[in-house]
C-alpha cells in the first residue's frame, strides 16, 4: 500500500502533525510506503527525518487563503501525486483538505479527509461558520471517506448537511502507551499544566481570570505552546498579578515528562475537535479540567475522570481547580480513572487498526 499524507503546517507539532507522524511510523514499520507533503520546513519535517519518511515541500501550500498561491498549489500537488501514484491520499487540516481534493479530481486513487475539528465548529464566528459550511459541502463530494475524530464532529456535519452518514467514519484519536515516570515531591505547590497553542481557539484569557481569583491557594501553572497571542497573554498575566506563578515554556518535545511532573491538566477552549493533549494527560494519570466543547466530553467524564466546564465560565473553572487542589485524594482518584479509560478506549493501536481498515476497504473497492 502506498499512502500520501498532505498537511499545511510543519513548524509546530500539534494534534494533526502528531497524528500523521505516528501513523506514518507504524505504516512504514508494517512495510507500507508512506510519503508526506507539507507547506514548509519545521518540527514535523525533523520528526519525519528521524523515522525515515520521505517528504515533499510545496511552499504554496499555506494555511491562509491566497488565490494565486492556492491555484498554483493545486496544479503542483496534482503533478506530484500523479508521479507518486499512491493508493490513498490522506488530507489533514481544512486548507489541505480543499487543495488536496481539488488536485485529486479525476485521479485514480482514493481520497480520505480527516477533520481534526471542523472549521465551522461551535464557537467559530457566524460569518466564518457560514463560509466554511459552504466550502465543506462543496468539497465533501470529492472525498471517498471523511474521518471525524469525534462523534460530535460527525453529528455536526450531519446537522449542517456537510456530508452524509455513510461517507463519515468516527475514529477517535489515539496515543501510544508509554512507561510513566511519576516523581514524588515534598513541594506542596500544586502543579497545573496546559498544552495549548496561543490562538483564538484556546481561551487562556478566561483561565487567567479564574486563576487570579485563587491567590489564596498554592499553585503554579506551566504553559506549553506558542502562537500569535503569546505576547498579549504574557502581558495579561502581568496585569492580573499572576505572572510570577506562570511559566511560559514555549513548544516542547518532552511533554510526557512535563505531564508526569504535574498534578492537574487544564484545557480551556472556545472550540475543539477531539484534543490529543487531553489523551496525553489521561495517559499520565492526571485529572482533567476542560471546556465542554467539541468532542471533549467523549474523553473527559464529568465527575469521574475530571471536570467539564462551560465555555467562558470563570466560576466553574475556579470551582474545579479549587476542589482538586484542596482534595488530593479526589484529584488522584479522578486521574487514576482517566488512565484506565485511556488504556481502554484511546490507545494508538486501536486508532491504527480502524484507520488501516478504512484504507484497505477503499483499496479493495478500487480493484
Amino acid at each position: 500500500m502506498k499512502i500520501v499524507y498532505v498537511i499545511t503546517k510543519a513548524d509546530e507539532i500539534g494534534g494533526a502533525q502528531i497524528h500523521i507522524r505516528d501513523l506514518a511510523k507504524k505504516l512504514l514499520g508494517d512495510g507500507h510506503v508512506v510519503e508526506v507533503v507539507v507547506g514548509e520546513k519545521g518540527a514535523l519535517i525533523n520528526e519525519l527525518e528521524k523515522i525515515g519518511v520521505n517528504y515533499y515541500i510545496i511552499p504554496e501550500l499555506v494555511r491562509d487563503i491566497d488565490f494565486f498561491k492556492d491555484v498554483k498549489c493545486v496544479f503542483r500537488l496534482r503533478n506530484l501525486l500523479k508521479s507518486i501514484a499512491p493508493n490513498i491520499v490522506s488530507l489533514h487540516s481544512s486548507k489541505a483538505g480543499v487543495i488536496g481534493r481539488a488536485a485529486s479530481i479525476g485521479l485514480p486513487y482514493s481520497v480520505v479527509f480527516t477533520a481534526h475539528g471542523w472549521s465551522f465548529a461551535n464557537g467559530v464566528s457566524f460569518k466564518s461558520k457560514v463560509l466554511y459550511i459552504i466550502i465543506e459541502k462543496l468539497f465533501s463530494r470529492l472525498s471517498d471517506v471523511i474521518i471525524t475524530v469525534s462523534q460530535q464532529d460527525k453529528n455536526l456535519a450531519l446537522k449542517y448537511k456537510v456530508a452524509k452518514d455513510e461517507k463519515q467514519v468516527v475514529i477517535h484519536n489515539g496515543m501510544p502507551l508509554i512507561q510513566l515516570n511519576k516523581k514524588t515531591s515534598n513541594d506542596y505547590t500544586t502543579q497545573l499544566i496546559s498544552v495549548a497553542r496561543f490562538s483564538n481557539q484556546k481561551d487562556h484569557i478566561t483561565l487567567f481570570y479564574a486563576l487570579s481569583e485563587l491567590n489564596q491557594l498554592n499553585w503554579h501553572l506551566s504553559l506549553v505552546g506558542k502562537g500569535p497571542l503569546l505576547p498579549s497573554m504574557m502581558q495579561l498575566a502581568s496585569d492580573l498579578g499572576i505572572s510570577a506563578r506562570i511559566t511560559f515554556l514555549g513548544e516542547r518535545s518532552d511533554v510526557s515528562s512535563l505531564l508526569d511532573n504535574s498534578d492537574i491538566f487544564l484545557l480551556i477552549s472556545n472550540w475543539e475537535g477531539f484534543p490529543r493533549s487531553i489523551l496525553e494527560a489521561m495517559r499520565s494519570g492526571l485529572p482533567v479540567i476542560a471546556s465542554d466543547v467539541g468532542g471533549v466530553s467523549e474523553s473527559v467524564i464529568h465527575g469521574e475522570t475530571g471536570y467539564l466546564v462551560d465555555r467562558k465560565s470563570i466560576e466553574q473553572i475556579k470551582h474545579a481547580i479549587n476542589s482538586l487542589i484542596l482534595d488530593k485524594k479526589l484529584s488522584s482518584d479522578l486521574g487514576a480513572k482517566g488512565a484506565l479509560k485511556f488504556a481502554k478506549d484511546f490507545t494508538f493501536d486501536s486508532m491504527y487498526k480502524k484507520t488501516l481498515s478504512v484504507y484497505n476497504a477503499l483499496i479493495k473497492e478500487k480493484q
